[in-house]
């Protein structure tokens, strides 16, 4: 199966785009959802923001406006500094 179909699998997309977009499946000791892509973990949500949004710009982190580290929603989503 390919990697965006995995992802998808695992994520409870709500119908209203101000829900979160909860991570079901494994999660780091922070909270952040993860999945192996390439042979490498990866953060959920920012697997989710780079395939819906784009690239992340350089040197910038993806603040989660909700505050829930399980949400994948790109809308929730805003790349900042550190």
């Amino acid at each position: 199966m390919e990697v965006e179909a995995r992802f998808w699998a695992k994520v409870a997309v709500r119908s209203d785009p101000v829900d979160c977009w909860e991570w079901l499946a494994s999660r780091g000791e922070s909270g952040y959802g993860r999945l192996r892509f390439n042979g490498k973990e990866v953060k959920a949500h920012r697997y989710a923001y780079e395939l819906l949004v784009g690239p992340i710009p350089e040197g910038l982190d993806l603040d989660h406006l909700c505050r829930n580290r399980g949400c994948v929603n790109p809308r929730h989503l805003e790349p900042v500094t550190r």
